[in-house]
């Protein structure tokens, strides 16, 4: 189990939870989170996140990641107010 602020990860049963209510994620989202809930002080790379959720290589100027972490504000969004993962412009994304 992950935990961070009011967001609970299980990992064993790919569940989300914010403050005890469920948040629906796809496989791509939930590996995102789970990634950057893992290590909330580290920011990642674009090409570190898509290497480790897509276990391929990063050619650059690839949306994907991006989209995914604009779907997943947008589910958080529905539960928390303020900004879950933050835009290290430059550089990637980390928990705030």
């Amino acid at each position: 189990m992950l935990e961070y602020k009011r967001l609970t990860l299980y990992p064993d049963s790919r569940q989300l939870l914010v403050d005890d209510k469920e948040v629906i994620l796809t496989a791509h989202e939930f590996d995102i989170l789970q990634l950057l809930m893992s290590q909330p002080d580290k920011v990642f790379s674009r090409e570190q996140l898509y290497q480790a959720v897509w276990k391929d290589g990063y050619y650059g100027e690839n949306n994907t990641v991006n989209v995914h972490i604009s779907n997943i504000r947008k589910k958080l969004k529905e539960q928390l107010p303020d900004e879950v993962i933050q835009t290290i412009y430059g550089i990637g994304f980390k928990l705030v």
